[in-house]
């Protein structure tokens, strides 16, 4: 284990979870009443803890991401360090997309536009994962996993979008 494990995890839960406190903390809610919520809703109590679960694994994966780019164990190096920029610009990329999603929510303008925010940083998280499967398959399976997380928050966002467009019903 090298020292980049702690800065791996610590930069983008530290980012993500810094960006998105101030529309998520408990006094900060009456955004969130304001919404007009589908049946399949999260709770807001929910919102803070997924996004530091997120962000902390997006965070070790990019941990084991690096670690194999610069030892390259059991990869070619030069398919390591390919791989391993190609993966680790993909995911900062994805992550600096990602942590402005809670506050577009939040603050607007839209959520049409929070919900294409999105879409643009689970693809790059998407891309990322391809190049992390390359390098560690637990790399890959982790960045996996935050596309999955981060594609449910995209799917109550747009069902938020849906919801917001719908006539209201009396």
């Amino acid at each position: 284990m090298s020292s980049w494990l702690a800065v791996s995890i610590a930069v983008p839960v530290g980012i993500g979870l810094g960006a998105s406190f101030s529309v998520l903390q408990p006094r900060a809610v009456s955004w969130y009443h304001r919404l007009r919520k589908p049946k399949h809703n999260i709770p807001f109590q929910a919102l803070f803890p997924s996004l530091a679960l997120l962000y902390t694994l997006c965070g070790i994966s990019a941990y084991l991401a690096i670690n194999e780019t610069i030892l390259a164990r059991n990869t070619q190096e030069l398919k390591a360090v390919r791989a391993g920029q190609l993966g680790m610009g993909s995911f900062w990329l994805g992550l600096t997309f990602a942590v402005f999603w809670p506050r577009m929510l939040a603050l607007g303008p839209s959520l049409k536009l929070a919900l294409a925010n999105g879409v643009v940083a689970n693809m790059w998280f998407l891309v990322a994962a391809t190049q992390f499967f390359q390098l560690t398959i637990a790399g890959g399976m982790l960045m996996l996993s935050c596309v999955v997380m981060f594609g449910a928050l995209g799917w109550w966002n747009a069902s938020l979008v849906q919801m917001e467009a719908a006539p209201l019903s009396l």
